[in-house]
C-alpha cells in the first residue's frame, strides 16, 4: 500500500492510498453503487472500513468519485488481488447482487473473453450457487467452445433451478441436437413452446428434431399444430408436405402443395419457400408482381430483388438478370451464397451463366 496523496478537506487530512479505490471498486460491482450497504455488510473487516470511511467523506465534498470513471476498466485478476489484499472470501458477501458481474461476463461472452468469463462465473456461483443465469452461460459457453457434454452439465443444472428459464431450454435442446440426441431434443423444446407458444421457430426444430430421429408422425403433428395456429404459414406447409410424403399420406401433400400455389405470403419468412414454389409451377408473373409490391411497402427487404432473376431470365431478360444478379451480390452477398443453391435448382443450362463469379 503507497500513499498517493493527502487531501485537507476543513482541516481533516486524508490520506489516500492505492487501496482507496477498492470500495469504490466493490460498491459498484457488488452493491450496485450503494456504500452504505456495503459498510454495512463488511463492517467486520477493519480495513476495508477504514478505506470506505474515506471514500465516505470525498464522495460527500467530490461529485462523482463513485462514477464509472473511477471503476472502468474492470480487470477481474486486479479485483481478485484486491480481495486477497484485504482479505475478503466470497462467503463474507451476505448482501451483495451479482446484476453487474452478469453484465461484465455478457460483454465478456461478445468479446469471446472466455477464459476470464469462466472464472467470474466460478467466483459468482461461490457466492451464490443458486444464482441460475451463472450456470446458463458458463453452459451456453462451454458449448461454443465445443465442449457439448461439460455445457449440457450446467445447462442441465440451470434448467433444474429454474424450468422456466427460455434461454437455457433453448441452448439445451440444440446441444442435445448438435450430439445427436433427437428425441431428447425435442422434449427440451416442447417445454420452451410450453412456456413461450409465440415462439414460432421452436415448432420447426421440433420438427427437424422428429425427422432426423425418423419420427415422422411426430413431426408431422407438431407442425398441424403450428398450422391450427397459424394457418397462412406457407413454411409449415411446405415442410409439411416433405414429411406428408414420407408417411405415403400423397393426397394431403398434394392438397398442401395446391394451396400454397394459390396463396401469397402473409409473413416475411414465408416469401422465399413461396416464390420457389410459384416457380417449380410456372408462376413466374405472379412472383414478379408480389415482389415488387412487396418491396414498394417494405424497403429494409430490398434483398428479396434476387428473386426477380428467375422471371427476367424466363421472359427472355437474360441482361437485366445479370445485371440484377451482380448488384445483389456486391450489396448483399450474405443473402446472394445463401440463394445460391435454391437458383441453381431453379435455372436450367446457359440460365445458370448469370451466377458464375
Amino acid at each position: 500500500m503507497d500513499t498517493v496523496t493527502i487531501l485537507d478537506l476543513d482541516g481533516e487530512k486524508i490520506e489516500i492510498n492505492t487501496d482507496t479505490v477498492f470500495p469504490v471498486m466493490l460498491a459498484e460491482v457488488m452493491y450496485e453503487g450503494d456504500l452504505e450497504l456495503l459498510m454495512a455488510d463488511l463492517k467486520s473487516n477493519k480495513k476495508l472500513m477504514n478505506e470506505a470511511k474515506k471514500i465516505k467523506i470525498l464522495a460527500d465534498n467530490i461529485p462523482g468519485i463513485s462514477s464509472n470513471f473511477v471503476t472502468q476498466p474492470f480487470i477481474f485478476s486486479e479485483f481478485l488481488a484486491y480481495l486477497k489484499e484485504f482479505d475478503l472470501k466470497p462467503s463474507d458477501f451476505n448482501h451483495a447482487t451479482l446484476n453487474e458481474l452478469y453484465d461484465i461476463i455478457l460483454d465478456y461472452a461478445d468479446h469471446h473473453n472466455f477464459d476470464e468469463l469462466k472464472e467470474i462465473v466460478k467466483f459468482m456461483i461461490e457466492i451464490d450457487p443458486n444464482y441460475t443465469p451463472a450456470y446458463e452461460i458458463l453452459g451456453s459457453v462451454l458449448v461454443e467452445e465445443g465442449n457439448l457434454e461439460e455445457g449440457k452439465k450446467y445447462l442441465e443444472l440451470a434448467v433444474k433451478q429454474d424450468p422456466w428459464n427460455i434461454a437455457a431450454l433453448s441452448e439445451l435442446g440444440e446441444t442435445y441436437f448438435n450430439l445427436g440426441e433427437y428425441e431428447k431434443a425435442a422434449e427440451i423444446w416442447l417445454k420452451e413452446v410450453e412456456l413461450m407458444p409465440e415462439n414460432t421457430v421452436t415448432y420447426f426444430m421440433i420438427a427437424d428434431a422428429y425427422r432426423q430421429s425418423k419420427n415422422f408422425k411426430k413431426a408431422a403433428r407438431i407442425l398441424e399444430k403450428f398450422l391450427n395456429k397459424y394457418p397462412k404459414s406457407i413454411l409449415a406447409k411446405y415442410e409439411l408436405i416433405d414429411i406428408y410424403r414420407k408417411l405415403e399420406r400423397t393426397i394431403e401433400a398434394d392438397e398442401l402443395q395446391e394451396e400454397i400455389a394459390n396463396s401469397q405470403p402473409e409473413y416475411v419468412s414465408d416469401v422465399e419457400i413461396w416464390a420457389k414454389v410459384m416457380f417449380q409451377n410456372g408462376k413466374y408473373e405472379n412472383v414478379e408482381k408480389f415482389i415488387n409490391k412487396f418491396l414498394d411497402k417494405n424497403k429494409d427487404y430490398e434483398h428479396f430483388r434476387i428473386l426477380l432473376a428467375i422471371p427476367m431470365l424466363k421472359t427472355g431478360k437474360k441482361e437485366e438478370a445479370k445485371l440484377l444478379i451482380r448488384e445483389m451480390k456486391e450489396k448483399y452477398p450474405w443473402y446472394y451464397y445463401g440463394m445460391k443453391n435454391i437458383l441453381e435448382e431453379l435455372l436450367e443450362g446457359n440460365e445458370r451463366d448469370i451466377l458464375q463469379d
